[in-house]
């Protein structure tokens, strides 16, 4: 297959979060979802990495965060909530989901091994 420049690159990977076992104290539960990604150019990354530089307040830098967050978030399937329902993608769903440091850890995580050229893992 010949590579291709594309202006925008959008891809689904695997995503695998991490979070406490409400039913089993000290215990982890895993759940996998697939996210598609927007990858940022090299010149969004760098001024995402500068935009650091002028922030104060925890809230500013978690703000900061989240920004990149939507910008490279673009849809996600296999997403569900406590009852097994399928739960759309939506601003509201993705502000409600990025709450949550093991959901953004988890898509931290996927969103940097999706970048290395390494393909996922089975069961990430």
């Amino acid at each position: 297959m010949k590579f291709a420049t594309m202006a925008l690159v959008r891809y689904w990977w695997p995503v695998t979060l991490r979070m406490p076992d409400p039913s089993n104290p000290g215990k982890i539960v895993e759940h996998t979802l697939q996210v598609q990604f927007e990858p940022e150019s090299r010149d969004e990354a760098t001024l995402f990495q500068e935009g650091f530089a002028d922030l104060a307040t925890p809230r500013e830098v978690a703000e900061h965060e989240h920004g990149r967050l939507r910008r490279i978030v673009k849809n996600w399937a296999d997403m569900s909530d406590e009852d097994g329902e399928a739960v759309p993608f939506t601003p509201e769903n993705f502000e409600t989901a990025i709450r949550w440091q093991w959901f953004r850890t988890a898509i931290y995580d996927a969103y940097a091994a999706s970048l290395n050229g390494q393909e996922a893992r089975s069961g990430n």
